[in-house]
């Protein structure tokens, strides 16, 4: 039963809010430059999440890259109007549409984004546009991988594994974060 019948007064959460639909519009601009330029990537992270039937991210946009594709991929993005951020992070580089955040990420978790990893990417689509998105069993595995000593927020990863739950190849999943003592404790809780 929707709220709008037990409730006239109350609206209907729209599926996508302004914010979220702006943010949408940066992950469909950027994908579609480097669609343009030929530089392999997939979608990843919460949007990535989002493509694949789970809740939509709400604070920025994941791309993976390879690592040497990266310069390019920051001069194509700064070409088409995006700017370059500094990031202190020695994993990904930043670029900001508007006050929309977008990371070009070359180590999932650690793990080096290679060719392979475009391998078990496939393709959907984001709002109107056609790209690439990281598979099911990778988006669960970053992050596990995510999660250690100081950072443990399971319920972080619990809607997005309830989401994708029947795409996850989990003897997989089991097998690349089996190192991660975090790891084998959130797969116990989702069993």
């Amino acid at each position: 039963m929707s709220t709008t019948a037990t409730n006239p007064d109350a609206e209907a959460a729209p599926a996508v809010t302004p914010e979220d639909a702006d943010l949408l519009e940066t992950v469909k601009r950027a994908a579609v430059e480097l669609k343009r330029a030929e530089i392999p990537f997939a979608l990843c992270g919460g949007w990535a999440v989002y493509a694949r039937g789970g809740p939509r991210s709400e604070h920025d946009a994941d791309f993976a890259l390879v690592e040497s594709d990266i310069p390019r991929a920051l001069d194509v993005l700064q070409a088409a109007g995006f700017t370059v951020g500094d990031a202190a992070e020695d994993w990904l580089a930043k670029v900001w549409d508007g006050g929309n955040l977008v990371d070009l990420i070359f180590r999932l978790s650690g793990e080096p984004v290679t060719p392979e990893t475009f391998d078990r990417v496939e393709p959907l689509e984001v709002g109107s546009v056609m790209m690439p998105v990281l598979g099911a069993t990778d988006l669960v595995v970053t992050k596990l991988l995510t999660y250690r000593d100081h950072y443990a927020d399971f319920s972080t990863g619990l809607p997005m594994v309830r989401a994708l739950r029947e795409q996850v190849d989990w003897p997989a999943v089991r097998e690349r974060t089996a190192h991660s003592p975090f790891a084998e404790a959130f797969l116990l809780l989702v069993d």
